[in-house]
């Protein structure tokens, strides 16, 4: 098979590889569509590495089945799926109390086991999901970062008429204006990018252009503020800027120190909570029944698409930070 083989920094190729072993309790997948992940884009330029070279990377994907274990009957061949790639062990502390997100046993797909970027790939059948024919490849294959999104705006219980920021409008914090608009939340944008304030708007955010942040999210009675550029600059801006009472929540994987100042949260009552991808299988599902029913569209944030063959390609415009969800086509 043909496979988008990581082999350092900048470097991906599509090269022949053997086809991925069926293991017990596993389905393997024929990709149809797949997204580009800010993981991916961060394995790409060489921020994170893999487990080894070269590798698969991949994990937002709409697929066929192709071949099933012995013994799965939860999906068919030639059922079109979506899977939801970070595998919980389902037994340790963590999973056992709901909060499986930070399971330290998970596995993920194109992240510490190879991914989708291929012809076939192979995923354990617990997280592979049939999906209704209501739903086409391209809202199918954006329902994993969807999930990430609609978990966090669950998390918020914020309700129709609240008022939410969001700092930072790439794919998460596009799809989370996205979840919150369809659930009645006014959504303030903030980015630094023009091109990424326009796609906020047309998903219903009113795009927000002051040095006084603080001063209007006060004004504007901000209950929750949604940080999801994950660099120090805007954690600390969406700290300091978090009117009294409010709550910051906290997707963006940022690996630099951020500081605030605890006396200012502690009088106020201002709560910082992460907030990292999704419940199993909760979310999921959820999602799936959203875009299903149409109440959300989430390839309307698709921007750019590439054939399997022009991956490089896909992972370099991704790359520019300018662009909404890419997406790489098969077949």
């Amino acid at each position: 098979m043909k496979a988008g083989m990581l082999l350092g920094a900048n470097q991906i190729e599509v090269r022949d590889v053997e086809l991925p072993a069926l293991l017990d309790q596993e389905v393997t997948l024929q990709p149809v569509r797949a997204g580009v992940c800010g993981s991916d884009v961060s394995f790409y330029a060489g921020h994170r590495q893999p487990p080894y070279f070269p590798f698969i990377i991949g994990h937002e994907v709409v697929a066929r089945v192709a071949a099933v274990a012995p013994g799965v009957t939860k999906v068919a061949v030639g059922q079109r799926v979506v899977v939801e790639p970070n595998y919980t062990c389902g037994t340790c502390r963590f999973c056992r109390s709901g909060r499986g997100n930070i399971c330290p046993n998970k596995k993920s797909t194109g992240v510490s086991v190879p991914g989708v970027f291929a012809d076939y790939a192979s995923v354990p059948a617990e997280f592979v999901w049939p999906v209704p024919d209501a739903i086409s490849d391209a809202d199918a294959a954006t329902i994993e970062p969807l999930a990430v999104s609609l978990h966090a705006v669950l998390q918020s219980g914020a309700r129709a008429g609240d008022t939410v920021a969001v700092v930072g409008c790439g794919v998460v914090g596009l799809l989370l204006i996205h979840v919150a608009v369809a659930k009645g939340v006014r959504v303030l944008a903030h980015d630094r990018f023009p091109e990424k304030l326009e796609m906020a708007a047309r998903l219903g955010a009113k795009v927000v252009e002051t040095d006084d942040v603080a001063g209007l999210w006060k004004a504007e009675d901000v209950s929750t503020a949604f940080e999801c550029a994950g660099v120090a600059a805007t954690t600390e801006l969406a700290i300091a800027s978090a009117p009294r009472g409010s709550t910051v929540i906290l997707l963006g994987l940022g690996t630099s120190p951020a500081s605030f100042v605890p006396l200012r949260l502690v009088r106020e009552g201002i709560r910082i909570e992460p907030s990292l991808i999704y419940d199993h299988p909760g979310d999921f599902m959820e999602a799936i029944r959203l875009v299903a029913d149409k109440t959300l569209t989430p390839a309307a944030i698709v921007t750019d698409e590439f054939p399997f063959e022009s991956i490089a390609r896909a992972l370099d415009v991704a790359s520019t930070g300018k662009s909404g969800k890419v997406h790489v086509l098969f077949g």
